[in-house]
């Protein structure tokens, strides 16, 4: 009778397990369940600093091929696709080495990157005027100053087809000190070349006051085009700035070249110094236009650093008053011109970061999603935890999800195109938090929001194929889909970068309303991260109310980086928001909702268990509790009075201590029998052969058949009631 009595005790107390009533619908997961949830994935990476990327469609037009071209003539090719596993395998030009085969001179022969820049190839344009007159020669590393050589200063180069010349055409800029700088022009009948100098696109620093490679200070506006572009006779006295040239006018570097919508060839520059400019080319030499004129014109005052176009560097488009910015890149996408600007320092403390600007012109204006435009009228520090300016849609910052071996910072200095199914990608480099200044090339793809807003895919491109006409058109996500445990990275506008700071994920979960599946509660122990959600029906866009603000994006697919997890996706920003400097404003956000099979067994790889099977615990135990990839960890105990969920001991016995790993509807359960407390004195009760004797429980009263499971004393010994 005792034995049946005990039995029934042990099946009353499984049936008073709170977790058990907690978790009655999910499904239970054994480990069978969890074989071969996920695999783990490398890539090969390429390093490419400042990337620009060439989609070469005209040399062979049925299989197009991909370059990415960056600083210190960094050049690599894929031939089978954008995305970054296995990405940029190829070398191609040799760099800046004796062994560079990425140049000619004007005859043909093959010549060294430090010996391109000597002698070009046109030798006549046409003036403001429109009339035909020499040109030349304009040795750019000359132009240099004194001191400055061509090795380590080509920085940022820029590619474009020029169906016109049927050539492909690289800018590239060859910088000095004392904004000693110029932008050329290069011309290939293959994007490998060898490439031959066709003359200057700009200059930068003639005031008189720095000696260069090649010319003396005095009058060295007159070894550039500045003649050419404006008739001017002398130098203009709004151009001698000493030292304080930053302030107004540009460094001529970080060209970006693209034709716009109506077959207009225009090129942006331009940095910190002096803001973003732009300038029209001609499509029959590649040159700049000089019969486009700009008139001088300020946004208020009569102050050359408020000067927002000017008759030889053109017009200006962003920045001055040495504000942060640089590597601009102007791309169309959909109905819009989005300029994108890295604000910040490149290196792995600087706090390099992507804003996104817009308009429906290519020379602008543009603005951001609160109407700011992004050129200055004084100086104010733009990045950082000290800024005062919000100026820019931030697309993305420093982060790192579980499977990333390190958080990935400072990125930037990107580009971006739209293949020929419809599909947009930003490509930049990245750094990282590893003590080291090493960069990797990235593509993740874009997307626009129903506010017309760019928002970037949370994993890097895996060669996916949604396009934007199907996030417009259809529900490629079902609404059963959308609910379940997240994780979420938000892309801070104030972050301490000095630090190299990055974000790591946080949990939040999305449920649906009962009476609406296209809606539903986020919730999140964060209460910027809690409100409600609502998919627009017929479409794969999404709106969220997160916190006070409205963020507006998309939901997708994708392949969760370094793994083969399939995940449900959502992009968003606060495109509407008014918030103040360091607010939400203007934050994109990424949520993630990783397959839950493969999410659980990713976790139990990475748990670190404390203790074993039939392990002797005589401490508190401590238990993890965080999962991975949006699983939670929790632990239940059969005898709460012995040792608690929380890994507390209370008491002494024989408990069942169980492992749970959920999310989505699934439970994975790992129980652990542990003998817990002082066990010098106890023996089971079924071992207990003596006449049978009172009970006393450990506090000394005396009780009949034990009622409940526990230490009792019987006989003169302990007892253990299971």
């Amino acid at each position: 009778m005792k034995e049946t009595c005990l039995a029934l005790l042990v099946g009353v107390a499984s049936l008073c397990n709170p977790f058990a009533s907690a978790w009655a619908d999910d499904v239970v997961l054994t480990d069978a369940d969890l074989t071969g949830a996920y695999k783990k994935a490398s890539y090969g990476r390429g390093s490419v600093h400042d990337p620009s990327i060439v989609y070469d469609t005209i040399s062979n037009p049925s299989k197009p091929v991909f370059y990415v071209i960056g600083s210190h003539l960094g050049f690599r090719r894929n031939s089978t696709a954008v995305s970054n596993i296995g990405a940029w395998p190829l070398s191609v030009g040799g760099g800046e080495t004796a062994n560079c085969t990425l140049f000619a001179d004007t005859t043909g022969k093959k010549v060294g990157f430090a010996d391109a820049y000597t002698t070009h190839r046109i030798t006549q344009v046409k003036n403001y005027l429109g009339e035909t007159v020499p040109f030349g020669n304009f040795d750019a590393h000359g132009w240099q100053f004194e001191g400055s050589t061509v090795a380590g200063n080509q920085w940022a180069p820029d590619m474009v087809y020029n169906p016109t010349m049927q050539k492909w055409l690289l800018y590239e800029s060859l910088n000095g000190d004392h904004w000693g700088s110029s932008i050329v022009c290069f011309a290939a009948d293959k994007p490998t070349g060898p490439f031959i100098y066709q003359g200057p696109v700009v200059f930068s620093g003639f005031q008189g006051t720095y000696a260069h490679n090649g010319y003396e200070a005095a009058n060295d506006w007159t070894h550039t085009d500045l003649a050419i572009a404006t008739g001017a006779t002398s130098l203009p006295s709004r151009y001698a700035k000493g030292g304080s040239w930053g302030t107004c006018w540009p460094n001529c570097i970080d060209p970006c070249v693209f034709y716009d919508e109506e077959g207009r060839l225009w090129m942006s520059y331009g940095s910190w110094s002096g803001g973003i400019w732009m300038l029209e080319l001609d499509e029959t030499t590649g040159l700049r236009d000089y019969t486009v004129t700009y008139p001088i014109a300020y946004s208020s005052g009569s102050d050359a650093a408020n000067q927002i176009s000017d008759p030889y560097f053109g017009k200006k488009i962003a920045g001055g008053w040495y504000v942060s910015g640089e590597g601009s890149y102007i791309e169309h996408i959909g109905q819009y011109y989005y300029l994108f600007i890295s604000y910040g320092f490149y290196s792995p403390d600087g706090g390099y970061e992507m804003r996104v600007f817009r308009s429906e012109n290519p020379d602008g204006p543009y603005q951001d999603a609160k109407k700011q435009s992004p050129i200055m009228s004084a100086y104010k520090m733009n990045y950082g935890t000290s800024a005062a300016s919000s100026a820019g849609v931030k697309l993305m910052g420093g982060y790192q999800w579980d499977l990333m071996p390190k958080a990935e910072i400072s990125q930037g200095h990107n580009s971006a195109f739209t293949d020929r199914q419809g599909r947009s990608f930003v490509i930049y480099h990245t750094k990282f938090n590893d003590g080291t200044a090493g960069h990797e090339v990235r593509v993740h793809q874009l997307f626009t929001n129903t506010d017309g807003w760019l928002v970037a895919a949370p994993f890097e491109f895996h060669n996916e194929t949604v396009t934007q006409a199907e996030i417009d058109t259809t529900e490629s996500i079902g609404n059963d889909e959308i609910p379940g445990n997240y994780q979420l990275v938000a892309h801070n506008i104030k972050m301490n970068y000095q630090e190299m700071a990055y974000q790591k994920p946080v949990d939040i979960v999305l449920t649906a309303n009962a009476d609406d599946p296209y809606s539903g509660k986020v919730s999140s122990s964060y209460a910027q991260f809690s409100g409600t959600w609502t998919r627009i029906q017929g479409t794969d866009y999404i709106e969220m109310k997160l916190g006070s603000l409205v963020h507006r994006g998309v939901l997708t697919r994708q392949t969760v980086d370094y793994s083969n997890i399939a995940a449900v996706c959502f992009s968003v920003v606060s495109s509407g928001g008014q918030g103040a400097v360091g607010t939400t404003a203007q934050r994109s956000i990424w949520g993630v909702k990783a397959e839950a099979r493969a999410a659980i067994k990713y976790t139990l790889d990475n748990l670190t268990l404390p203790v074993t099977d039939q392990q002797e615990v005589q401490d508190n135990l401590t238990l993890p509790a965080t999962g991975s990839l949006g699983a939670r960890v929790s632990w239940t105990s059969s005898d709460e009075s012995v040792l608690t969920g929380k890994g507390v001991v209370s008491g002494s016995g024989i408990i069942t201590l169980t492992l749970h790993v959920a999310k989505d509807g699934y439970d994975y359960q790992k129980p652990f029998t542990l003998k817990v407390g002082d066990y010098s004195a106890i023996t089971d009760v079924r071992e207990d052969a003596s006449e049978p004797q009172p009970y006393y429980d450990l506090q000394g009263r005396r009780v009949q058949l034990p009622q409940q499971r526990g230490i009792y004393v019987t006989g003169g010994k302990k007892v253990l009631v299971q």
